[in-house]
């Protein structure tokens, strides 16, 4: 019989142990899996920090306004390629579940700061012509079936017209091509038009967006700018595209801190199971183990067959439940199709770690029942074995 035959044997010599085993061991590896892949959903960090782009809030609060002469100054500055503003519109279509980002822009300056985004030849004449044109992404256009010319109607608390009605009338002029690692659910809609028509706020806005120079450095530019309101009515608070972001991720709760939670619940879990398994198995197997030292088995071979055993337990909870990751994952994408949870993934590089904790997880959880083990002689079993 070989090596391997012998494991397998092992394994499932008691199947009812293996499966109380694995359960518990599949439920932390899934949250574990889920953590991460919801954290991936939200990991813009690298697309968005080679754009070189800052986003200035008033340092209040993101709920505070900016003034929007404040812009000319940051456009002066050296270290400054351009800037846009931007304003929150915060409104719904037709049922308050049915939200999604609306931000009115600059139609100037938005594109230049943008310069990722592409919008089709066949959205430009709406788009130009009607003032109360706006432009989608086509995941929105998708989930909605809206169509260049159709006429919708966006519910804001945020900005009552001058007619004091809350419902604000807009034209689809077509879609644009959002940047890679933006939202894919957006809304463009021109600033002049909310400017025009809003009750109150008029001069205000809700954010700066700079691009900076490649010869200057973007922390230095950040710090600078935040100087040039320091004395301000609105002085500014300033950070990476990406930090800002992140801001928002945040009302989730701190996910980096969730996942290294989970993590080292899931390893002690892990841990005390291959643990009390593996003791419990070799109490019960000392005869065993007397006769495989009789017909020349080393402490040491004897003890890598019991760590790799260890071993394929853990890994195959870890499979299990990164199967059943994978499947819930997709099942919330085709539920969520415009939630923060549709894009929750795990990439090769988490598998790849989940995998080595698995791993280390079922070499050491055996580390102490065989020191144990090693310290014993086996030969001493042998009449009972007999």
């Amino acid at each position: 019989m070989s090596l391997l035959q012998i494991i397998v044997k092992n394994m499932l010599r008691k199947p009812v142990r293996l499966v109380l085993t694995v359960i518990p061991m599949c439920l932390a590896f899934f949250v574990f899996s889920l953590i991460i892949g919801i954290d991936n959903a939200y990991d813009v960090e690298f697309e968005l920090d080679d754009k070189r782009r800052i986003v200035t809030i008033n340092r209040q609060s993101i709920t505070q306004p900016l003034m929007q002469p404040a812009i000319e100054r940051v456009r002066q500055m050296q270290q400054v390629d351009n800037a846009t503003f931007v304003t929150w519109f915060g409104g719904y279509f037709l049922k308050p579940d049915q939200a999604f980002s609306q931000y009115a822009i600059e139609q100037d300056n938005y594109f230049a700061v943008f310069d990722g985004i592409r919008v089709p030849d066949s959205s430009l004449p709406l788009w130009q012509e009607d003032p109360t044109s706006v432009l989608v992404t086509p995941a929105l256009a998708e989930r909605f079936n809206w169509q260049a010319g159709d006429k919708i109607v966006l519910t804001t608390s945020i900005w009552t017209q001058k007619n004091f009605s809350n419902d604000w009338p807009f034209t689809i002029a077509g879609v644009f091509y959002p940047e890679d690692g933006t939202e894919e659910e957006s809304m463009l809609i021109k600033h002049t038009y909310l400017e025009r028509n809003r009750l109150f706020g008029r001069g205000m806005t809700s954010f700066f967006v700079s691009r900076v120079k490649p010869d200057f450095e973007v922390n230095s530019t950040i710090y600078q700018l935040d100087n040039l309101f320091e004395n301000s009515k609105n002085s500014t608070f300033t950070s990476k595209e990406s930090a800002f972001a992140e801001s928002f991720r945040r009302q989730l709760g701190d996910l980096a801190l969730m996942t290294k939670l989970v993590l080292a619940i899931a390893v002690l879990v892990v841990f005390l199971l291959t643990s009390s398994s593996m003791a419990q198995s070799l109490v019960e197997r000392k005869r065993e183990l007397a006769l495989f030292s009789a017909v020349g088995y080393s402490k040491r071979k004897i003890s890598s067959l019991f760590v790799i055993e260890n071993i394929l337990v853990v890994v195959l909870a870890m499979l299990i439940a990164t199967c059943i990751t994978f499947a819930s994952s997709w099942l919330l994408g085709q539920i969520l199709v415009d939630g923060p949870f549709s894009d929750i993934e795990l990439r090769f590089w988490d598998i790849v770690k989940i995998s080595v904790i698995a791993i280390s997880l079922g070499a050491t959880g055996a580390t102490l029942p065989l020191l144990k083990l090693l310290q014993e002689d086996l030969a001493a079993n042998l009449k009972s074995a007999i």
